[in-house]
């Protein structure tokens, strides 16, 4: 049974932000280059990065936190944020 298409009007300021992270209606979203699977889902990473204006040390972390990557353990994954997450500790005790 086919399901009827909803639509709803939202405030324009909820539009506006959805739109400027490039959640609406953009292909950029629906596939991915490469192994990983952040097409899948609605919210991709870089959308969390703009939102956040995260710097490239913990976006790369959040990025590692949400894929799943054929072919690379989760063990792999955790081990490689530990390894950045050494290396931004050790860039923020150089700045004090």
């Amino acid at each position: 049974m086919e399901q009827e298409e909803v639509t709803m009007s939202i405030p324009y300021k909820i539009y506006k932000k959805l739109n400027d992270l490039g959640m609406l209606g953009d292909d950029e979203h629906s596939y991915n280059v490469g192994f990983s699977n952040y097409s899948k889902h609605f919210i991709q990473p870089w959308h969390i990065w703009q939102e956040w204006n995260l710097n490239p040390w913990d976006a790369d972390v959040v990025k590692r936190i949400l894929r799943e990557k054929t072919g690379e353990s989760r063990i792999s994954d955790y081990e490689k944020i530990i390894h950045i997450c050494n290396e931004r500790i050790r860039q923020l005790k150089n700045e004090n």
